[in-house]
């Protein structure tokens, strides 16, 4: 059984002064009431869609999805070097070592990706 709330149209008139009002308390505004709703529990069950991989399909999706993975973080990478190479608060010297550090891990996270894109068609590139 569920419980439908409801309210009345004169309920903003009364004042709510020092009333707790959250979800549980004890004291809840008497300016509703509550009406036991039925739920069709005799209603079929919603079929759920089922999928079957077969090992090699389940490790093509996984690598699909690694590699996209690997993809987004070498292209958060390289977008925080660019930001770091605008940013004119960061110390020149300081500036250049760390976004050569960005770019480099986002380009070797780049080639993991397309590696692991290789694996599944069995190309090598």
């Amino acid at each position: 059984m569920t419980t439908r709330l409801i309210f009345h149209p004169d309920a903003a008139a009364h004042s709510a002064k020092n009333a707790p009002t959250a979800p549980g308390s004890t004291a809840q505004s008497r300016n509703r009431t509550e009406e036991p709703q039925m739920v069709d529990t005799t209603a079929p069950a919603r079929e759920a869609a089922t999928f079957t991989y077969t090992p090699d399909e389940l490790n093509s999706l996984i690598s699909r999805e690694v590699s996209g993975r690997l993809h987004e973080l070498g292209l958060s990478l390289m977008s925080n070097a660019a930001f770091l190479l605008a940013n004119d608060t960061v110390p020149a010297a300081a500036k250049r070592e760390r976004a050569r550090v960005y770019l480099d891990v986002s380009a070797q996270l780049r080639l993991l990706a397309v590696a692991e894109l290789d694996s599944i068609t069995g190309e090598v590139q």
